[in-house]
């Protein structure tokens, strides 16, 4: 199930928080770093948060899996298998954002009936991890490489085609992954040459006041919003 709240003039949906999956809300619902937030790029339009260490004991987590977790997650945690990571025991938390493609700063407001025709994701999937061992068993395989400032790429796939999955490791507890060219901005936000989500006037403040309140939660900018109320 899918809780909307809308936040807005006369309650138009201009901008939303959902609340999903609407279980019993748990003691300590996780609550995600403001320091991960930050690595996000600012023209997110769709920003989700999971606690998957606490979602996997739940009824509803194969629904959870199968209807919201992006697809891009789901290849992350084969490309992981294969170096022989265990996600379901070592990934416990992930966030991801959606930029959309087919808009421009002005359909993608309120007042417009524009959506999303495609997207790019980027994500970080927070856990516990042996960044060298991994990337010696990828290096092995000789995968696709390639260097965005200090960090390494990993393709899974040619490393040229357009739906290609790319992967890096941030640190021991942080790895990001995604479309090529928006996980680059990613690691540009991290050096400060790119603004980040958190100078988004929209989507931050409801981030701020999602965050904590549920196992799972999202916030959509207008265009998304309009797409999830077709």
């Amino acid at each position: 199930m899918r809780v909307i709240t809308a936040i807005g003039k006369a309650g138009a949906a201009a901008i939303v928080t959902a609340i999903l999956l609407a279980a019993p809300k748990p003691a300590r619902a996780g609550r995600l770093g403001t320091d991960v937030i930050a690595l996000f790029p600012k023209n997110i339009g769709e920003f989700a948060y999971a606690d998957l260490k606490k979602a996997r004991s739940q009824k509803w987590f194969p629904q959870l899996q199968e209807q919201m977790i992006p697809e891009k997650f789901k290849q992350f945690e084969k490309f992981l298998a294969s170096a022989g990571v265990d996600p379901n025991s070592q990934v416990d938390e992930l966030a991801w954002g959606l930029v959309a493609e087919g808009l421009s700063t002005k359909t993608e407001g309120a007042g417009s009936s524009a959506v999303p025709t495609g997207e790019e994701v980027v994500g970080v999937a927070l856990g516990t991890f042996n960044p060298n061992s991994t990337e010696a068993y990828f290096k092995q395989q000789k995968l696709p490489t390639f260097k965005a400032r200090s960090y390494t790429l990993y393709s899974f796939g040619s490393g040229t085609g357009a739906n290609d999955l790319f992967f890096l490791f941030i640190d021991s507890n942080t790895a990001a992954f995604g479309h090529r060219e928006v996980l680059e901005k990613m690691v540009e936000v991290r050096f400060g040459a790119e603004e980040g989500l958190l100078t988004n006037d929209q989507i931050f403040p409801l981030i701020n006041e999602a965050n904590g309140n549920g196992v799972v939660w999202a916030v959509l900018n207008p265009a998304y919003t309009r797409l999830a109320m077709q």
